[in-house]
């Protein structure tokens, strides 16, 4: 099954839920209503275009708070391959206050798979009323960064995708943003 026959928009949160998803998050947080890992954990899912599987491998060591940056290492049949993307500066105090509890070489995430989409579940249902799919989150950022950058080999390798073609699917996602100037473009002189 290609991403094309998976990927339906009504599956994926829009950049809107995302926003209202982590920022009620660090909301509940302030108020003890929510845990930081749920915090970072939900947050860099939403707003880092990571899997969950990369997600899993995060160390203290992958963040680079001086520029901005995490590494993330990609499990490929062919071996490891490394990326970086860019850390959300509404992410960032929390994540710092989180990684303080951990040492240099140690998996800031003791949870299974399972549990990863167990507690996404939990606040996407609590927050949006609908269960979001951890995967649902990589898309959203893929589309977002295609509506805000229009470039699609940034996109690609923040997202870790080997081909183009494989991102450009996306682009399926990003028209409605461009029907104004489309129509522009097209406007007849009168």
């Amino acid at each position: 099954m290609s991403i094309r026959q998976r990927l339906e928009l009504k599956d994926v949160p829009s950049w809107s839920e995302v926003e209202r998803l982590v920022n009620t998050m660090i909301r509940m947080y302030r108020q003890g209503n929510a845990s930081l890992r749920d915090l970072v954990l939900v947050g860099l899912l939403a707003t880092t275009g990571v899997r969950t599987s990369e997600l899993l491998l995060l160390e203290k060591e992958n963040f680079d708070f001086e520029n901005n940056l995490i590494t993330i290492t990609q499990l490929k049949k062919k071996g490891e391959f490394v990326r970086q993307t860019v850390l959300s500066q509404d992410l960032r105090p929390f994540l710092k206050e989180y990684l303080q509890i951990f040492k240099r070489e140690e998996k800031i995430f003791d949870v299974t798979r399972r549990q990863v989409l167990n507690i996404t579940h939990k606040y996407t249902q609590e927050i949006l009323g609908r269960r979001i799919r951890n995967h649902a989150f990589r898309h959203a950022y893929a589309i977002r960064i295609l509506e805000k950058t229009r470039d699609i080999e940034l996109c690609r390798r923040l997202i870790g995708h080997s081909r183009l073609e494989t991102v450009k699917i996306y682009l399926d996602f990003t028209i409605s943003d461009r029907v104004k100037e489309v129509s522009d473009a097209i406007r007849l002189n009168r």
